[in-house]
């Protein structure tokens, strides 16, 4: 199987390359520096010189406070780029897995998100994102729209790993603690994205996070508890630790193929450390 690894150098893509080597996948690993995803003649030019059997799109502007006053590039990367992505897979006629997010949804609501539920996105990080899984939906039938949420592991930057090098300076953290969602980690996520190409699962939008739900606060506990530093931390509201975006309240999905509970993921990634 030849496939094509768009932000291979992601914090997802370097959990899931290594893993398309043990299903013995042929892949070709891109990032903006190798292939720019916003520059049509490119596209154009890869669309007619290359073979694929699969796409597996994870280049994405992920900063979502940045994404507020870069609203040009968020929107070039995670729009218009997936659209060129998904013209490729519609040129040579084959599936396209496009990784997208719970901040799709508004937040509103206190149930988790079902697939079906509607989206209103309330940033423009959501907004560009979801206007990338329209684009992908009406250019081909052969997709899949795996949205996530919260994601952590080795090789990038992430909330987990920034909260171990902060507490190397600090003895008191403030951790806003209303707002509930769950951490997943990249080594789960990437696990069934090798399922949904190998066991070739039918098209559409699935969601794929860790089992449970839980707070910032009570997350940045969890990571101190693991690795034994004595770290104080308080909760606070979002209203008193005021940021660009906004942020759902409630982002849990409904993930019809749950992964591990999230404290047992955490603290295998922790502990592996």
């Amino acid at each position: 199987m030849k496939i094509l690894v768009t932000g291979a150098t992601g914090l997802l893509g370097q959990e899931l390359c290594p893993m398309l080597d043990e299903i013995n996948a042929q892949y070709w690993a891109t990032n903006s520096k190798i292939f720019d995803i916003t520059n049509v003649k490119l596209v154009k030019e890869i669309m007619n010189k290359i073979s694929l059997d699969f796409i597996i799109h994870l280049a994405a502007y992920t900063n979502i406070d940045l994404s507020e006053t870069n609203r040009e590039k968020a929107f070039a990367i995670n729009f218009e780029g997936t659209k060129n992505m998904a013209k490729i897979a519609k040129k040579l006629d084959v599936p396209i897995l496009y990784i997208s997010t719970s901040n799709v949804f508004d937040g509103e609501q206190n149930t988790p998100y079902k697939t079906t539920d509607k989206p209103n996105p309330i940033n423009i990080y959501g907004k560009s994102k979801l206007m990338g899984e329209e684009e992908i939906k009406k250019i081909t039938k052969k997709h899949y729209i795996l949205r996530t949420s919260n994601l952590y592991g080795k090789g990038g930057t992430n909330y987990v790993d920034a909260m171990l090098t902060y507490s190397m300076f600090k003895s008191d953290i403030s951790v806003v603690d209303d707002e509930i969602s769950t951490p997943t980690w990249t080594k789960d996520l990437s696990k069934e994205i090798i399922k949904i190409i190998t066991e070739k699962r039918p098209y559409g939008t699935y969601h794929a996070t860790s089992s449970g739900k839980t707070t910032w606060s009570e997350l940045t506990r969890k990571i101190f508890e693991v690795k034994k530093r004595n770290i104080f931390v308080t909760a606070i509201d979002k209203s008193d630790f005021p940021r660009p975006a906004k942020r759902p309240k409630y982002s849990i999905l409904d993930s019809e193929n749950s992964l591990p509970y999230w404290e047992q993921s955490l603290e295998e990634y922790l502990l592996a450390k």
